[in-house]
């Protein structure tokens, strides 16, 4: 009987082989998930959102965010000195301008960071379109860079859509009549474009008109009216005259001055009307610089008769 227990005590219970193997892989397991752990990994984060799709871009984008941004780096630095009506004017144009550029960017459901470090508010930081500045700039300074701001985006407003060339174009010529307005030189350049024909056919009318208006005013009125003509003829002399015709028609009968007020009302009001059909389907850069910068000369000479300069002249307020 001893014997029977020594020889039962003796037995030594092994389990069996597939425990062990599991046993082994539960505690290497768990000495694994130990070291991983160790090493500062988490175990139990949830897996990352799979990745937004890609915003379509809108029409010309990168091309109206770098106006943007150039307009946002001048109205940052705008100057606070001497002439601060022509100042205040220039200003609110150009912050309309900005205003409707944004909001044609916005529409197309681009983000409003995207578009400027702070869309809605110029006096946020630098944008990375231009060299940011380091205080206000002077007014010498300004109409200088006011005056060079549209020839960094010519080449890519060619290639543009139709749309898009239209109102930038006419964009353009506002920021050259704000530059003139504080004394920058920005009639069109002597070397003639393709499109001077056309503008040629647009300014002999504006000429004859202010003639007109001249001859059948008095006062104040002619004396606002010559310096309107002197401003036109000098337009007409860098475009060229209009020799298709030996005279123009007039809109209505213009007899005594309140006749020649309205007509000069009516012949610079309409003289920048279907802008865009001026530059055609291929424009050149040299075209569209030419198409602006006779906008501005009007602008600048409706301004000479008493009519304020508009953000977007020829075309009806875009939709913002």
């Amino acid at each position: 009987m001893n014997g029977d227990t020594r020889a039962r005590g003796s037995r030594v219970h092994h389990p069996p082989v597939s425990t062990t193997r599991r046993l082994f892989l539960v505690g290497g397991g768990a000495a694994l998930l130990a070291a991983v752990t160790g090493c500062g990994v988490r175990m139990d984060l949830p897996q990352p959102p799979p990745p937004s799709p890609t915003r379509r871009r809108a029409p010309d984008e990168a091309l109206i965010i770098g106006v943007v941004g150039d307009l946002d780096e001048l109205l940052r630095a705008w100057p606070a000195a001497a002439k601060p009506a022509v100042l205040k004017h220039s200003r609110a144009l150009l912050t309309e301008l900005r205003a409707t550029l944004v909001g044609r960017l916005t529409n197309e459901g681009v983000p409003t960071e995207e578009i400027a470090p702070a869309a809605a508010d110029p006096s946020a930081a630098p944008t990375p379109t231009g060299t940011p500045t380091s205080g206000p700039l002077s007014v010498g300074e300004l109409r200088k860079r006011l005056a060079a701001l549209p020839s960094a985006h010519l080449d890519s407003t060619t290639s543009a859509t139709a749309e898009t060339r239209e109102l930038l174009t006419a964009a353009y010529g506002t920021i050259f009549t704000a530059a003139g307005l504080l004394g920058a030189d920005v009639a069109p350049a002597a070397e003639a474009s393709p499109v001077r024909p056309r503008l040629a056919e647009r300014t002999s009318p504006l000429v004859y008109a202010f003639e007109v208006v001249a001859a059948q005013s008095s006062g104040t009125q002619r004396s606002r009216a010559l310096d309107t003509l002197e401003r036109l003829r000098g337009l007409e002399r860098l475009i060229g005259r209009d020799d298709a015709t030996s005279g123009w028609s007039l809109p209505f009968p213009v007899t005594d001055p309140g006749s020649a007020r309205r007509l000069g009302d009516t012949v610079l009001k309409r003289a920048v009307g279907a802008l865009g059909e001026v530059p055609g389907r291929a424009p050149t850069a040299e075209s569209l610089d030419d198409v602006a910068r006779w906008v501005a000369a009007v602008q600048l000479a409706a301004d000479t008769w008493g009519l304020e300069p508009v953000a977007f002249p020829g075309m009806e307020q875009p939709d913002r």
